[in-house]
């Protein structure tokens, strides 16, 4: 009988096939149902004291993943060292047409009918070459994501040093693959200086609107004293944009805001700040909003 002692939990720290230990006589049926373990697909489990993050799902699909599968997309990044999607977001995989790979709640699976897709061998199957992980994750519009946010991802991968934009640009140049004309739009409105997801995103929706925001600038006093760095403003008009995210709520983190904004502010700048409702909320309002600003 398995008991719940911390050190057992300690061997099922990776995820593990629940029928599999079943029948080693590791585990009972009753165990795998309890509260000790945590079930990340079907039949597939992790001890419940474990952090369930990203790159551990993919390592559970992997147990579930034929070997020619590929773990592609922003799967694949978290996998390299850059988790950008949560804990419950789908499972990426790139698989060619004719490969047998049953859906399952929590996996995304997407298929092919090119001959090559570019990768190399990992945990069992197929992990996703930085290029190729790029391109799937621009091309890939079953999973609904916005070009805000498929841009986001893609500044991320460059901000990273993940992919280099000319390797990628001739990388995706000869491709034809479904897709091809919003990955070449995300392509044209990347900013690797680009810090955050949310920044990126606001950018491209001011950026599609019309509007130019420019990234990271630096505002200096007459006296040539460093007041800040600004993730997007206006300079002619001495606008800046910036996103203030829940870490900016708490601690004391308003109070660093409103005494830089104020510094700021006294060079003759002014600001429209924008949160995460606002943001994901309504994001034309907030369009509306700069462009109101801009036209004082």
């Amino acid at each position: 009988m398995f008991r719940s002692r911390s050190s057992d939990l300690v061997d099922f720290a990776e995820p593990f096939v629940g029928s599999q230990a079943v029948a080693e006589d590791v585990l009972t049926p009753h165990a795998l149902r309890s509260p000790l373990f945590t079930r990340l697909f079907r039949n597939v489990y992790v001890a419940s004291t474990a952090e369930v993050t990203h790159s551990m799902r993919c390592r559970a699909a992997a147990l579930l993943a034929p070997v020619d599968a590929v773990l592609s997309g922003c799967s694949a990044a978290a996998v390299r060292g850059l988790e950008l999607v949560g804990s419950r977001d789908l499972v990426e995989f790139i698989v060619p047409e004719q490969l047998v790979f049953d859906r399952q709640a929590g996996l995304h699976i997407r298929r092919t009918s090119r001959a090559k897709i570019d990768s190399e061998p990992w945990d069992g199957i197929r992990l996703a070459t930085p290029l190729r992980l790029v391109l799937d994750t621009l091309t890939n519009t079953k999973l609904h994501r916005s070009l805000p946010r498929v841009v986001g991802y893609l500044d991320a991968f460059l901000h990273s040093g993940l992919v280099d934009l000319v390797e990628l640009c001739d990388y995706l140049q000869p491709r034809r693959d479904n897709g091809m004309v919003r990955a070449r739009k995300a392509v044209a409105l990347a900013d690797a200086r680009s810090e955050s997801i949310p920044e990126s995103e606001l950018r491209v929706w001011l950026t599609i609107a019309g509007l130019k925001p420019e990234v990271q600038v630096e505002v200096v006093a007459g006296a040539g004293d460093f007041l800040g760095r600004l993730d997007l403003a206006f300079p002619a008009q001495k606008l800046a944009v910036e996103y203030d995210g829940e870490w900016h709520l708490g601690g004391i983190q308003p109070r660093l805001d409103a005494q830089r904004r104020a510094a700021i502010e006294s060079e003759g700048w002014r600001f429209v700040v924008v949160t995460k409702t606002d943001l994901y909320g309504e994001p034309k309002r907030v369009v509306e909003t700069v462009k109101a600003a801009l036209s004082l």
